[in-house]
């Protein structure tokens, strides 16, 4: 099945018959992705009285209750409502069924080569995605500005280990704040990175990259931030997967919480 659309003048055919998955698989009883030191996902057959929600121990069906954390158990999305004192769900945030994306794909380097800094504690051997390889890598694609609605992070080495990587005390590549506040000042509304957090794991609570994101100040609350912005993170993209324009699905479950586990799904797009 295929669609065309038109951006910015301009003419794209979309196979929306061939989605690439670019979440990760939350695996409840094998190997899973986690960070921040939280608990491991799991799923246990639910039971009382004579019923067990499990076929293979002579249950009728299998019926389990999860639990999870969605920050730390694999791919998720995230709204504003992360960081306000009110509540704002994802579900609310996330009103787009289809979005323009632009996959990139940079290397970090260390913070103090970078040239570019992080607010908040840090340590010159920190690596960082840079507003300078960002915009490297965006330029040498030429994208049309309506592409930069979704802006889609992949990180090298990009390696498959990713896929169950324990991120927890170990410091993962984090942005710069030059970095998120480009990708902000460029209108990017759907950020996705294949990194346990856009901030620095031990950064004493000020989670400032996403508050350069949402544009949000403790002062001003919802009102004045980007409330239809999400982060998501944890992704992984294949490398047979190639850097350039891609229409993006983002499913989630949905929660009235601040995030939820997600599932985003690529179309690829070419020009007519």
């Amino acid at each position: 099945m295929k669609a065309t659309v038109v951006l910015d003048a301009n003419t794209w055919q979309i196979d929306l018959g061939a989605p690439i998955d670019i979440a990760i698989p939350l695996d409840f009883y094998g190997r899973q992705p986690s960070a921040f030191h939280l608990p491991a996902a799991r799923a246990l057959a639910f039971e009382a009285a004579s019923f067990v929600g499990d076929v293979r121990r002579g249950g009728s069906a299998n019926c389990e209750s999860v639990w999870l954390n969605p920050h730390g158990n694999g791919t998720h999305t995230e709204c504003v409502g992360h960081i306000a004192h009110e509540r704002h769900s994802v579900n609310e945030a996330l009103d787009e069924a289809l979005v323009p994306a632009l996959l990139v794909t940079v290397a970090p380097e260390s913070l103090a080569a970078s040239g570019e800094s992080y607010e908040g504690p840090n340590e010159p051997v920190d690596r960082v995605i840079t507003r300078r390889a960002l915009t490297a890598a965006v330029a040498k694609l030429a994208p049309a500005p309506a592409l930069l609605a979704a802006l889609i992070v992949r990180t090298l080495p990009n390696l498959e280990s990713k896929r169950r990587a324990n991120y927890s005390g170990h410091n993962p590549t984090f942005l710069t704040n030059e970095a998120m506040a480009w990708i902000r000042e460029a209108g990017v509304r759907h950020l996705l990175v294949d990194l346990p957090s856009v901030d620095r794991e031990q950064d004493a609570g000020a989670l400032i990259n996403h508050r350069i994101f949402w544009d949000f100040q403790p002062e001003g609350g919802l009102a004045k931030a980007r409330r239809s912005a999400t982060i998501t993170e944890m992704i992984y993209v294949p490398d047979a997967v190639l850097d350039g324009a891609f229409m993006l699905n983002i499913q989630i479950p949905s929660f009235v919480l601040d995030a939820a586990p997600s599932r985003p799904l690529l179309f690829a797009m070419r020009p007519q």
